[in-house]
């Protein structure tokens, strides 16, 4: 393109009758616009060098604003267009670029500049009308002049299919859009799924439900080689049982690059693919994906994720989050202190965790934390106990609700102690031995334990109760019906907790406790803090032991 001298077009302005002023503003910004296409035309291959070469077509009254993690994002999505990896997630705070650079600029650029215009794109949301929005602005930007100046002789946009919806080139490749969970028909060579869950559908059970059936079941069978062909989900965290969530819990390999609004040290993302954007070597290490931890080599990995850890296997990965500093914010240049701090305030901490911090509750717990619970090794003589159920019959599903008890007691000094913890997913005849093992256990050293059951309003939950306190005959036992929702139920314990009136007994079962209360209510698994809701409330409510059957 030949553009007039910077004399040519100085005389050109004034002859137009504009200011000084205006002309200053306006050469600056045809200045920047040239270094901006110079330095996309040289680095040619880069995607992070075309986003900032293509910005102003489709933002040309917005500067561009570069962060380090756009050079993340662009090496990653380059690796799959090189066939390095083809399962991706990322998890990046809102307001970051994530739905331009991966739902737009990446599909044109494998077009244009990479001329893989063959490839064929499924992009998807969890409404429409946003997958629209990005295939407008994909096709936007395939037919500006800027786009075809350049790379224009490698395809032709098909008359008969050029819609809002889906547009074709002449070499057989497609950008489509549509609902994620209508999901149906196409298959591509990509599938981006870009926010498959609202805000607030991920507080919907059947609404997670859905987004996992559809990701589980549909997204596998809609890519055109099984074994090459790529997924990229890219969001951010609203739930422990959100699309991430599962694909983590499955360990489907997908590769992981998470970058919060706030550096946390301890959570600091690796992943296989050599970053561009800062020096990094090669290190040994595990994932602890339901962590988002990285255990490096020679590191201590806690007992409780030891087997997780193991089944995990290592991996050669590079650090991608080039920030040091604990709290140092992503990207400063658009979300400066002032604006986070702001932000955090609308957002409440369990939102900003989630769509800031891409995990599913605050660090450190949402309505209990860790920090709560102080560890003991031993309870005083005297102190009087519940053990709390929450049933469930199920089979092996490590999705499905468990049959869970927790033992709670009150000390002489007022205090309280989570005394143990049992959680498992077992048949109906399996939650009867557990049951009845684990009272015979509670009441073995010559304290009595009450046991309190939940007893379902319907027959069969009536039938059940009537059953399990005729098998416990002998041991202090009650089934009564639950009161409230699963938090209101919570309340009260939570309270306790935060006042620093809990204490821990030390054993082996610490960490699968702590790690169902602290993402708890957004944790997809509740069973946990539903026994221990019902060991305190009963625990409370009575003075003094008031049901005593029989012999078990």
């Amino acid at each position: 393109m030949n553009l007039p001298t910077s004399k040519e077009h100085f005389r050109f302005c004034r002859s137009s009758g504009l200011s000084l002023q205006a002309i200053r503003a306006e050469r600056q910004t045809r200045e920047a616009n040239r270094r901006i296409e110079e330095e996309a035309d040289a680095a040619g291959v880069s995607l992070s060098a075309y986003i900032r070469g293509a910005w102003h077509v489709l933002e040309p009254g917005r500067a561009y604003r570069h962060g380090w993690h756009i050079d993340a994002i662009s090496d990653h999505l380059g690796a799959v267009t090189n066939d390095q990896i083809n399962r991706l997630i990322i998890n990046v705070p809102p307001g970051t670029m994530k739905s331009l650079a991966v739902g737009v600029f990446w599909p044109t650029w494998e077009w244009g500049p990479l001329n893989k215009p063959h490839l064929r794109t499924l992009a998807t949301s969890y409404k429409e009308s946003l997958a629209k929005r990005d295939n407008i602005k994909a096709r936007r930007l395939v037919q500006s002049d800027w786009f075809r100046d350049r790379w224009g002789q490698n395809f032709n946009l098909m008359p008969d299919q050029n819609s809002t919806l889906k547009f074709e080139n002449d070499k057989s490749g497609f950008r489509a859009a549509m609902a994620f969970k209508s999901l149906t028909g196409e298959r591509g060579d990509r599938v981006i799924i870009d926010d498959p869950l609202s805000v607030d559908q991920a507080k919907s059970d059947a609404e997670r439900l859905n987004a996992q059936e559809t990701f589980l079941e549909a997204v596998p069978n809609r890519l055109s080689d099984p074994e090459m062909s790529a997924i990229v989900l890219v969001m951010q965290r609203l739930h422990e049982g959100d699309t991430t969530g599962v694909a983590l819990a499955k360990n489907l390999g997908y590769e992981h690059l998470m970058l919060p609004m706030e550096f946390e040290l301890d959570r600091c993302c690796y992943t296989v693919v050599k970053p561009s954007h800062m020096k990094a070597e090669p290190v040994e290490g595990r994932y602890d994906a339901l962590k988002q931890v990285w255990y490096l080599e020679g590191s201590k990995v806690p007992d409780g994720r030891k087997e997780y850890v193991e089944k995990a296997g290592p991996k050669t990965v590079y650090r991608q989050d080039r920030r040091t500093a604990e709290g140092e914010l992503l990207f400063e240049e658009r979300f400066p202190r002032t604006v986070v701090e702001r932000d955090k305030v609308s957002l409440g901490s369990v939102g900003h965790a989630g769509q800031n911090q891409q995990r599913p509750a605050p660090r450190g717990g949402g309505l209990f934390k860790r920090s709560y619970f102080k560890l003991i090794k031993a309870i005083p003589a005297g102190t009087r106990f519940v053990r709390g159920w929450d049933l469930a019959a199920t089979d092996d599903n490590p999705d499905a609700a468990r049959t869970a008890g927790v033992k709670i007691g009150q000390m002489p000094d007022g205090r309280f102690v989570i005394a143990h913890c049992v959680a498992e997913h077992a048949s109906p005849a399996r939650v009867r031995t557990l049951i009845g093992n684990t009272a015979n256990l509670d009441d073995a050293n010559g304290e009595r334990c009450r046991v309190s059951l939940p007893k379902d309003p319907g027959q069969a939950g009536k039938d059940q109760a009537q059953q399990l306190v005729a098998m416990l005959a002998g041991h202090v036992v009650s089934a009564t019906p639950e009161s409230g929702d699963k938090v209101t139920r919570a309340e009260p314990l939570a309270a306790q907790c935060e006042a620093g009136n809990v204490d821990i007994l030390e054993g082996a079962w610490n960490d699968m406790f702590l790690d169902e209360v602290e993402v708890f209510p957004a944790g997809k698994l509740k069973d946990i803090v539903d026994a221990a809701s019902r060991a305190f409330n009963d625990l409370v409510g009575r003075a003094a032991p008031k049901l005593q059957i029989g012999s078990y």
